[in-house]
Order: C-alpha cells, then sequence, then structure tokens
C-alpha cells in the first residue's frame, strides 16, 4: 500500500516537472496574450531572403545590403537579397523592403495609406513574412533603420530576430536632413513658433533655452522654454504640454534676488535628477545674469509647480560691471548647469583675473544655499573663452564648447571668435591651459561665436555630436550657420543643413546662443531665433524636434 502510494507521488512529481518544462519550453517561443496572438516569436531567418523592389532609388538599394550586414553581424545569419521579378516567393520566408511586388507589401502600404499622415513607414508581420515599407522612399530607409535599432542589434539568438507575432509598428518621420554611411538618420520631426514678437523692437530674443521635464513623475515630457529680450525686461517662461506642437507664455521671472537689478540676460533651465539638500527631484532651476552699474551678478531661482512661480535662491557669484573694453570688464557672465556624483555645477564666464582676458570657470553646491570656491576649465591669458556649453557623451567624457575670441592670435586660420571643444574625464578635471580642438567639418569649415553642444546615444555606436552656434566660417559666402554633427566622438564633423534659418544684419542677431536638450529616447529639442519675416529688424523663438534612426 506504502509502496503504490509513493509510486502516485513520483508519477505526479514527474508529470509536473515534465509539465513545467514543456510550459518553460513554449514561452522561449512566445506567450500567449488576450488575443491569442503569441506576443514575441523568434523567427529563426538563416533561410530566410532579402526581397527589394525591381525599380527603386539607390538608397533603398544601399539600405538593403546595411541590414543584410547587420543582419549577419549580430545574428550570424547571411541572408540572399533577390530582386522581387527575379525571385519567385520563398517558402522559407522573407523580408521585404518597400514596395515589392509581393502581396505582403502592398497590404502593409495600404493600411499605412489608410491610417498614418504624410511620411511613415511600417513595419507588418504576415505569416512568418515581414514587410517593411514607407510612404516614400526616404521613409522605408528610416523603416528598416528602425527594424536595424529594435529587432536585429536586440538580437540574443544567433540566426534568430525576436519580433512581436503579427506586428504592425508605423511611425511618422519627417523632413530627413542627413544619412550617415550606415543610414543612421537625422530627421526634423516638428516645428512650430514658440514666440512671436508683439513690441518688435523691444521684443527681439536671444540666448533661446530648451528643458523637458524627465524626473517629474506624472508631468514628465512637459517642455519649458525661455529667451533673453533684446531690451532688458523679466525673463520669460513659455510651456507645452504637447510635445511642441503648440506653446503658451505662462509667467515671466522677475529679479528679486537682487532688488534694483536689472534683469534679462542668458537664462538657463535645468531641472535636478535627484534631490539636493532641501530641494527635492524634479525641481526646476533657473540661472541667468543681471546688473546695475556697478555690479554683475547671477541669481538662481527655483520652481516646483512646472515654472508657473519662481523663489529666489541667491547667486552663484558676483562680479563688477561691464566696461567696453576687453580687458577692463570684471563681469561674470552666461551660466549653465550641469549635475554629476550629487553636485550641482554652474559654470560661466569670468573676467575677474588680472592675469587673463576672460576665463571658463566653474562652481558647485550641494544644497543649492552655498556655493564652492571659484574653479578653473579654461584660462588663456590674452585669448578670451567664453560662452561655455557641456553636454556628457556616452565615452563617459565631457564635452566643453565655447568660443575664443581672438583665437586667430594662437591660430592664423581661425576666426576671431572660433568655437573649439575639450574633454575632460569628470566636471572637475579640464585641462585649464589646453584651448582645445577647433570645431571644423569634413571640407575645413569651422564655426564661430556662441556655440550650443548636445550628445545623443542614437545613430550608431557613438551616438552622433552636435554642435552649432552663430554662423559658419571658411568656404562659406553667406553668414549662414548650420549644424555640425560628428559620429564619432568630435573626432571628425560633417554638416547639416540648420532647419532654423540663421540671418544677420544690422539689428539682428539670429542664433546667438541657441538652445539644445536631449531626452532619454535620446530625440534632440532645439530652440533658436531666427528673423522674423514681419519685421528684418528682430527675431521670433522657434522650436524643432530632431529624431535619429
Amino acid at each position: 500500500m506504502k509502496k503504490n502510494f509513493f509510486t502516485k507521488i513520483l508519477v505526479f512529481l514527474l508529470s509536473f516537472v515534465i509539465l513545467l518544462g514543456a510550459f518553460i519550453g513554449c514561452s522561449k517561443k512566445g506567450t500567449k496574450n488576450d488575443s491569442g496572438k503569441n506576443k514575441e516569436n523568434m523567427y529563426d531567418i538563416s533561410s530566410y531572403t532579402l526581397i527589394r523592389p525591381d525599380a527603386t532609388s539607390s538608397n533603398v538599394i544601399k539600405v538593403t545590403s546595411v541590414l543584410k550586414n547587420e543582419i549577419k553581424k549580430h545574428t550570424n545569419a547571411d541572408l540572399t537579397v533577390a530582386i522581387d521579378v527575379d525571385a519567385p516567393a520563398s517558402k522559407n520566408g522573407e523580408i521585404l523592403i518597400g514596395n515589392t511586388d509581393r502581396s505582403e507589401s502592398k497590404d502593409a502600404l495600404d493600411l499605412l495609406k489608410s491610417k498614418a499622415s504624410k511620411e511613415a513607414f511600417i513595419i507588418k508581420e504576415t505569416n512568418g513574412k515581414i514587410a517593411i515599407v514607407g510612404l516614400s522612399d526616404d521613409d522605408t530607409v528610416l523603416g528598416v533603420r528602425h527594424f536595424i535599432n529594435e529587432y536585429v542589434e536586440t538580437s540574443k539568438t544567433e540566426n534568430g530576430i525576436t519580433i512581436d507575432a503579427g506586428t504592425v509598428v508605423m511611425d511618422k518621420t519627417g523632413k530627413v536632413l542627413y544619412y550617415n554611411e550606415n543610414y543612421n538618420a537625422i530627421v526634423l520631426q516638428r516645428e512650430s513658433d514658440v514666440a512671436l514678437p508683439k513690441v518688435w523692437e523691444e521684443e527681439c530674443f536671444n540666448y533661446a533655452k530648451i528643458l523637458k521635464l524627465e524626473h517629474s513623475g506624472k508631468n514628465n515630457g512637459i517642455l519649458l522654454a525661455t529667451n533673453q529680450y533684446s531690451k532688458s525686461k523679466p525673463w520669460p517662461i513659455y510651456r507645452s504640454t504637447d510635445d511642441g506642437k503648440t506653446w503658451e507664455k505662462i509667467t515671466d521671472i522677475y529679479e528679486n534676488v537682487n532688488i534694483g537689478y536689472t534683469p534679462g540676460y542668458q537664462p538657463y533651465l535645468f531641472e535636478l535628477p535627484e534631490d539636493l539638500g532641501k530641494y527635492k527631484k524634479g525641481t526646476i532651476v533657473f540661472g541667468a545674469c543681471s546688473y546695475n552699474r556697478v555690479y554683475t551678478k547671477l541669481p538662481v531661482f527655483t520652481s516646483t509647480d512646472l515654472g508657473e512661480t519662481w523663489k529666489p535662491v541667491g547667486n552663484v557669484a558676483e562680479g563688477e560691471a561691464y566696461n567696453s573694453g576687453d580687458w577692463s570688464s570684471e563681469g561674470v557672465w552666461e551660466p549653465v548647469f550641469a549635475y554629476e556624483n550629487g553636485k550641482l555645477y554652474c559654470f560661466y564666464s569670468d573676467e575677474l583675473s588680472k592675469d587673463h582676458n576672460q576665463r571658463l570657470v566653474y562652481r558647485y553646491t550641494t544644497d543649492l544655499k552655498s556655493w564652492s570656491k571659484t574653479y578653473e576649465a579654461s584660462a588663456l591669458g590674452e585669448l578670451r573663452p567664453g560662452m561655455v556649453a557641456l553636454t556628457k557623451m556616452g565615452n563617459g567624457k565631457w564635452a566643453l564648447a565655447y568660443e575664443v575670441v581672438h583665437a586667430n592670435k594662437h591660430d592664423p586660420k581661425a576666426s576671431n571668435a572660433a568655437i573649439y571643444i575639450k574633454y575632460a574625464d569628470t566636471l572637475e578635471s579640464w585641462d585649464v591651459d589646453d584651448i582645445g580642438t577647433r570645431v571644423l567639418d569634413n571640407k575645413g569649415r569651422g564655426l564661430n561665436s556662441a556655440p550650443a553642444i548636445a550628445w545623443t546615444p542614437n545613430g550608431g555606436e557613438c551616438g552622433t555630436l552636435f554642435v552649432t552656434a552663430c554662423g559658419n566660417v571658411g568656404g562659406s559666402s553667406s553668414r549662414k550657420c548650420d549644424i555640425f554633427i560628428s559620429f564619432d566622438y568630435g573626432k571628425t564633423f560633417v554638416t547639416v543643413t540648420n532647419p532654423i534659418p540663421v540671418t544677420w544684419n544690422s539689428k539682428v542677431k539670429s542664433s546667438y546662443s541657441p538652445g539644445f536638450y536631449v531626452d532619454k529616447n535620446g530625440d534632440l529639442y532645439y530652440v533658436n531665433d531666427p528673423e522674423y519675416a514681419k519685421d528684418a529688424s528682430c527675431e521670433k523663438l522657434v522650436f524643432n524636434k530632431i529624431r535619429i534612426f
């Protein structure tokens, strides 16, 4: 009796183990969702064929080769590329690129046309065939790039990719600004006016800056922007709750840190990524420059209600008044915030040293109440480094971009306010005496005055570094300013036509210190001040969202 009982128990346990193993084995292939379809399937693509249309653009032909190479690199599967009219439908599976003669391509394109707006792509899986097609050839290229990023590069199995069964991925794209050699794309996805001048000569804009909230819980995604008026007025705050489609002015920040000082110079926005003293994660920090006839100061304000109200905190630093001569000025200017290891840093331009025309310096705080002593980031004697911009790159290094007035005394080929970049492992490890490397594209052109810099992880193994400023120099016949981009951490640059046109005349200083922000998805948010078409004597404030596939 006991033996029979234990036998039954043993049989039950063995059966349970077998069922559990079967369940685990099925789960590797995919689990069922509510509709009865597999949530994800691992496709063995080793026997698949890449099919492209007979008549298509050179970009589609090239990106098909890129896809083949990426599949081999990440899965070890070496797929054959075939032209649709030359290859009968394969029973072993196909990846269809563009508008092929296969019914799966046509069905996907019909679905795309019925549901998506202009310039979009679709990735659709049907019975083991994967169709990637766009409304235009450029969109098809972006669809392939998306497929590589999302499915091929994330593959962890030899000869296999994981993709949702019956998947339908549709995405709006935008205007392609640039393809690199691996067909990563720089795409202008959205453009809108943030602010137009109402009283034209009193509301011309410079020092455009932008921030996307990403440490504020349910309010993540809200955009804030600001700028400097050409005449001394409070600093305006603009807000968008629909990712930059529309904007409203929500408030002005008055100079109530230093009573009697004139506001209006060089604003900057930052969101605390962690608690800092009594200030909680998600607190918005605003810094700027104010002045009177005797002093300049760098006041700080905070907001905890999405930028609607601002509380005065104190000053980062103070200097003396501005005088017209380079060496006679003793002011402090152009604050920029950065965060590392529990410290909020403020980098700014400083004219206080008698041994330097101007220095780039920084102070830090751990509580927003008190700031450290002054440390140098760049001090170049008679040269005048200024208008600092910062970003941290994927190789762990910080990149510091700045103009160097009188740079032509150091390098006869440089312009008078050439843009340089130098790098450091931390925010406190700069080679103070190193001027850095002048930003030059592959045609030998540089940038001049008032830079912006940002790095995104998207765009390739080294991500993409963006730099722009007030104007191109060298080989440029007009006062325009491209966006310089690098796919190798700043070693080399190519140029992209600036989607926000830059114009200079006797009254307008378009692109004077534009603003970049990169969000956690790697999208680039960009604000700048182009000429206002209704009055060539002033600027408006314009927003761009740029995606990198």
